[in-house]
C-alpha cells in the first residue's frame, strides 16, 4: 500500500471519528482542552510523521491521534479524551499489523524536514503599474514665474459662433462704411487682465534610517520618482477640477466656460457631440481635443450618426519596438484623450470636455522639489522628506472650452 493510500484511509477514518467526538461531547467549533507545554513545536511536527488533518481554528489532527494548536508553537499540544486516544492507537496498530512502513522523508514542503535549507527567492524590484500620462501639462501654455504673482493684459475678445452681437474678434474695434468726405466713426479696443497667483501643493513623510540602510530597493530614487509622478497627476487633475480657491481654477469651475445642455440624462450622444462642436468657435478647432474617461467612451461605442456611421472612430497604431500598439480615437474629427480619474462621471457636468488646451495658462513658480533632512528627526533616527511645488492655472480664453452639462442646461 502506498503512503498516499495510507494517509487517505486514515484521514477518512479520522474525519468520521472527529464528527462522532463532536456529537458525543457536544463540541461546537474548535476543540479545546488543557494545554501541555512539554514539547516544542518543531519536535511536535517531526513526530507527526505522516502529516495531519486540519479541521478549523488552526487545529490539526495528527495520525497519532493528537490535536495540535498550530497557532501556539510554544505550547502546541491539546489534550484529548480517552476515546480519541484509543481510536488513534487502534489505527497505529492496524498499520503495524499489515506490515506497513511509513518512511521519514526529507522534503522541501516541510520546514523541519528540510524546508529551512531552501531559502525563498527574492527579486530586488518593486511591483507597480504606470499611471496615465499627463494630459493638460503637454498641451497647456506654461509661463515661468519669478514672483508669487504674474499678470498680463488680455484683449477683450468674444469668440461666440452663435451670437453675432457678441462675436468680436477685435475687442470693440469696428469700422463703418462712410461717404466721401464723411466723418469717420471713432473706435478703440477693450482690454482685460489675467493674474496667476502661485499656490503650494506639498507632501511630507518620514523614513527610519534603518530602513534606508537595509532596504534592497534604493528608496530615495524610488520615492523621488513616485512623488514626482503623483505631483504631476494631482496638478493635471486640478487644471480640470480645481476650484480656484488656493489652487488652480479648472475649466469645469470657470463660470465663463461654455456649457451645452445634454440631450438626455446619463448619456453622451451624437446630438450632444454635434451641439458641442457647434459651440466651439472655429478659431480654436486646430488643436482641440476631447477629454473623457473610459466609461464615457464605452457608453458611445455603438452610438451612430445620421449616416449610420459609428460616432467613435478607432484604430490601432504600432508603437516603438517592444511597446506594442496603442489606440487612436476620434469623434467628429477631433482626437479623443482618455482622462480616467480627472474628468467627471458619466452623466454629470464635466464628463465630456471639448477644448483647445493651448489656451489654458499655467504659471510655474516652482517645479516639483523634494528636500531631504537627516537633522530634523535626528534623535529618532529618521529621515524627513518634504515635497512641494508652487503654481497656478486658469483658462486664458474660456471660449476655447466647451463642457457637456446636464439636461436643461446649467451645471
Amino acid at each position: 500500500m502506498k503512503l498516499s493510500e495510507i494517509k487517505s484511509m486514515i484521514q477518512e477514518l479520522v474525519k468520521e471519528q472527529v464528527e462522532a467526538f463532536r456529537k458525543e461531547h457536544k463540541v461546537d467549533g474548535e476543540l479545546g482542552g488543557t494545554i501541555q507545554s512539554s514539547f516544542d513545536f518543531e519536535s511536535t511536527l517531526r513526530e507527526i510523521g505522516m502529516g495531519s488533518t486540519p479541521f478549523g481554528g488552526g487545529y490539526l489532527l495528527t495520525d497519532k491521534g493528537s490535536i495540535i494548536n498550530s497557532s501556539n508553537p510554544k505550547a502546541p499540544w491539546v489534550k484529548l479524551s480517552k476515546e480519541m486516544s484509543n481510536f488513534a492507537e487502534g489505527i497505529r496498530e492496524l498499520v503495524k499489523s499489515k506490515g506497513m512502513v511509513v518512511p521519514k522523508v526529507l522534503e522541501e514542503n516541510s520546514d523541519p524536514a528540510g524546508g529551512y535549507l531552501v531559502p525563498e527567492e527574492f527579486q530586488a524590484t518593486l511591483v507597480q503599474y504606470d499611471t496615465e500620462p499627463t494630459i493638460v501639462w503637454p498641451r497647456a501654455t506654461i509661463w515661468p514665474m519669478t514672483r508669487d504673482k504674474l499678470g498680463m493684459p488680455k484683449l477683450a475678445q468674444r469668440a461666440d459662433e452663435d451670437d453675432t452681437t457678441n462675436f468680436d474678434h477685435f475687442a470693440g474695434v469696428a469700422f463703418t462704411w462712410t461717404d466721401e468726405g464723411g466723418e469717420k466713426s471713432s473706435t478703440e479696443p477693450s482690454f482685460e487682465f489675467i493674474e496667476l497667483i502661485a499656490h503650494e501643493l506639498s507632501g511630507y513623510t518620514e523614513i527610519t534610517d534603518i530602513l534606508l540602510e537595509d532596504s534592497v530597493i534604493n528608496l530615495m530614487n524610488f520615492l523621488t520618482n513616485l512623488f514626482r509622478r503623483a505631483y504631476l497627476w494631482y496638478t493635471d487633475r486640478s487644471f480640470i477640477r480645481g476650484t480656484g480657491a488656493r489652487q488652480p481654477l479648472g475649466v469645469v469651475n470657470d463660470p465663463a466656460v461654455t456649457i451645452v445642455a445634454r440631450a438626455g440624462a446619463g448619456a453622451f450622444t451624437y446630438t450632444d457631440a454635434i451641439n458641442m462642436v457647434n459651440q466651439l468657435p472655429s478659431v480654436f478647432d486646430n488643436g482641440a481635443v476631447w477629454f473623457m474617461n473610459k466609461r464615457v467612451l464605452n457608453s458611445i461605442r455603438n452610438e451612430r450618426d445620421t449616416n449610420n456611421a459609428l460616432l467613435l472612430q478607432q484604430f490601432y497604431q504600432a508603437g516603438p519596438p517592444g511597446i506594442g500598439t496603442g489606440p487612436i480615437m476620434s469623434i467628429l474629427g477631433y482626437p479623443v484623450i482618455p482622462s480616467d480619474g480627472k474628468t467627471y462621471a458619466l452623466g454629470t457636468t464635466g464628463d465630456v470636455i471639448l477644448g483647445n488646451w493651448n489656451w489654458y495658462y499655467i504659471g510655474d513658480r516652482k517645479r516639483f522639489t523634494m528636500d531631504v533632512s537627516k537633522h530634523y528627526k535626528f534623535r529618532e533616527n529618521k529621515t524627513a522628506i518634504r515635497v512641494c511645488g508652487r503654481l497656478d492655472g486658469q483658462p486664458a480664453i474660456p471660449e476655447a472650452f466647451v463642457l457637456l452639462g446636464v439636461p436643461g442646461g446649467g451645471s
